[in-house]
């Protein structure tokens, strides 16, 4: 059944995603080949497919996607009846090798996730963050389908604001319309999606550049396996691999199980090969489709949104100045004008967002235990502050930034070697100021930014400049080959990257299925929905209404249930009512509504004392403020209060959780 059920995914995604932005691209004439019109038709589809949906959703007319799209598909198929397009020129061996490494890319980015979401023996189990993160996600798909506005699942009566949502539009009408699994969509189905589309387009994108199939493979390879220097100081402290985070920024292609973040990846790739395309042949149909991607990615990603546009606008301005013309001025401003369209109507108060912190990662990686744990240089740099020894500060400081620097960087530092010559020509290459501009964006505004709620978020930031470090150490490799004379030198070398690349990836899978250093033994699911719970939120879906409000205990994380793999209650805070229940909380998952930006502290101050009140008549009171129509109670987080003594009616129990209906 999952191999029928994927079967008809892809066939929907051609669909409704390939085929559309195929046949548009085709219509440019630009001698695209046909899977460069298949890889960047399906990301511009997408886009095309999220946009057209979020319309349609904002009007109450989803139903209308089926002909939209059905209609637009024979319309483009009878434009282009006979498309004219090339297969691409690859040896024998080259397909080979770009075949096998492409399938062990997907391959390594879909074991961290699609082992989560399996029901075994009745229970749901989940590994990693993905029991919260997917929570979050699945929630707000199924309050998608709900109509406009749209409502926040983890705190009724809200709408979501501040939240980069595009990504989530197409698993919504997937699941919606064509009644795929919300299970399968969010951590198998489109994360396959995604890990085609990544590696193949980081591929493309280092072909182009380097007119060179190597600098394409090099390309793909800091893309997908690409790791941090972070599994040195696991090998010294632990003899373990790992440590991918150690330097704060996780890597480009372990983002696959943050659906708007490897969509904004994937989306920047396009992006910037598009804009290739269009520094060569500036027609309408390549113009059109940059402006569609580069307005859009703030609605997937507001940080890819920032380092895109910024850029942008220098790249424009530097036209003006140097050739007097306006095209890309012109790009950046209608892509800015539909990204504030597309953000500022769901956005509230946005800038109180950041907060003004600089160098803040660099100064907790050197003092988090989980990082370097050096705190004796924090001691040593404060007591230099003191004397007034600035000139040892300034040194702690320079090499607690190098080891940031070249941490994060580590195999792709290899790109610096052809930066000198490179600048040289810098501004008299379009696209080589872009790519600069947004490695520097990338880099430079986490330095100097935090976010509210949770401070480490803009270190996604990160990601961005890593991924577009490692085409630029491709770039750098294909210039050193042409250097290096000898064949088994070149193979030495390449093979020594590859090894050096890898640890910090086979580190993250031995954390995610190792319970010993040794890995001798398997690790157990980080947290479950078992079959008795599951039963309880099928509950809550089939029988009470849909707009029904649920109160819930609050996540009290010292309770300790001596299991093995907690149930999810007792694990994280997490919005799992709303995925699983389909009904929207009165507060739960308090990380994601702080970050968010809602005042919920009156909220949070009367949900804990809702379940601490023993008198029933105040207790009866209290939850009456919530507005709530249900309560929805595991049994060990049961109230203090009787329940008994109260007017509300028990309307489901089991051995594992009971829900009352408030009156």
């Amino acid at each position: 059944m999952l191999l029928i059920g994927f079967l008809l995914f892809l066939t929907t995604a051609i669909i409704f995603f390939t085929i559309p932005g195929f046949l548009i691209l085709v219509m440019d004439r630009s001698r695209l080949n046909f899977w460069e019109c298949n890889l960047l038709g399906t990301s511009l589809g997408f886009v095309i497919f999220s946009l057209v949906g979020y319309l349609l959703m904002i009007i109450n007319m989803k139903i209308l996607i089926w002909p939209i799209f059905l209609g637009s598909d024979f319309y483009l198929l009878w434009r282009n009846r006979k498309p004219k397009l090339s297969l691409p020129t690859l040896s024998k061996t080259h397909l080979t090798i770009l075949t096998v490494t492409l399938l062990l890319g997907i391959i390594g980015q879909l074991l961290v996730i699609t082992p989560s979401g399996w029901t075994v023996n009745g229970d749901l189990l989940f590994w990693s963050s993905h029991a919260h993160d997917a929570s979050w996600h699945i929630a707000l798909m199924n309050q998608m389908q709900k109509g406009w506005p749209l409502m926040n699942p983890a705190i009724s009566g809200e709408r979501v604001v501040n939240y980069h949502f595009f990504s989530d539009i197409a698993p919504s009408y997937f699941n919606q319309f064509f009644k795929f699994s919300s299970l399968d969509l969010y951590f198998r189905y489109f994360p396959f999606l995604y890990a085609v589309l990544f590696g193949s387009l980081a591929y493309l994108v280092g072909r182009k550049l380097t007119d060179n199939f190597w600098g394409g493979f090099w390309s793909l390879i800091f893309a997908d396996f690409g790791g941090s220097a972070g599994f040195i100081l696991t090998l010294m402290r632990n003899h373990t691999l790992g440590g991918e985070d150690i330097f704060w920024s996780s890597q480009p292609q372990s983002t696959i199980g943050n659906p708007p973040q490897i969509t904004a990846l994937i989306l920047l790739l396009a992006f910037l090969y598009l804009f290739i395309l269009y520094l060569k042949k500036k027609s309408k149909t390549l113009f059109w489709s940059l402006f569609l991607i580069g307005s859009s990615l703030i609605a997937f990603k507001v940080y890819a949104g920032i380092a895109v546009l910024g850029s942008l606008a220098i790249v424009g301005v530097w036209q003006i100045i140097r050739e007097r013309k306006f095209d890309l001025i012109l790009l950046f401003i209608s892509s800015t004008v539909l990204s504030s369209v597309l953000y500022f109507p769901n956005s509230s108060g946005s800038t109180g967002f950041l907060i003004f912190q600089p160098w803040w990662y660099v100064r907790t990686m050197v003092v988090s235990p989980d990082k370097l744990g050096k705190i004796d240089w924090e001691y040593r740099r404060q007591t230099y502050i003191a004397d007034g020894n600035w000139k040892r500060v300034l040194q702690l400081e320079i090499q607690a930034f190098l080891i940031f620097f070249f941490g994060n960087l580590w195999t792709r530092t290899i790109g610096l070697l052809q930066q000198p010559k490179h600048m040289l020509i810098i501004f008299k290459d379009y696209f080589s100021l872009l790519m600069l501009s947004i490695i520097l964006i990338s880099f430079l505004f986490p330095m100097l930014f935090l976010q509210k709620g949770v401070a480490s978020n803009t270190s996604q930031f990160f990601q961005y400049y890593l991924l577009l470090m490692g085409v630029v150490a491709a770039i750098a490799l294909i210039k050193l080959g042409k250097i290096i004379k000898s064949v088994p030198l070149k193979i030495a070398l390449g093979t020594l990257l590859i090894l050096l690349s890898l640890p910090t990836q086979l580190g993250l899978l031995m954390q995610f299925y190792c319970e010993t250093a040794s890995c001798a033994y398997v690790r157990p699911a980080f947290t479950k929905i078992d079959s008795t719970e599951l039963q309880a939120l099928n509950y809550l879906k089939e029988n009470t209404p849909e707009k029904a409000v649920i109160l819930s205990p609050p996540f009290n994380q010292y309770l300790n249930l001596h299991q093995q793999t907690p149930p999810v209650w007792g694990w994280s805070d997490t919005n799992y009512i709303g995925a699983f229940g389909d009904r929207a909380t009165y507060l739960s998952d308090r990380e994601q509504v702080d970050i968010m930006g809602y005042n919920y502290q009156g909220r949070k101050d009367l949900q804990d004392k809702i379940f601490q009140e023993k008198d029933p008549l105040t207790f009866v009171n209290e939850v009456n403020q919530t507005g709530a129509n249900y309560l929805y109670i595991p049994k060990p987080q049961l109230p203090a209060v009787d329940m008994a003594l109260t007017p509300f009616t028990k309307v489901f129990e089991n051995s594992e959780i009971e829900i009352w209906r408030i009156r």
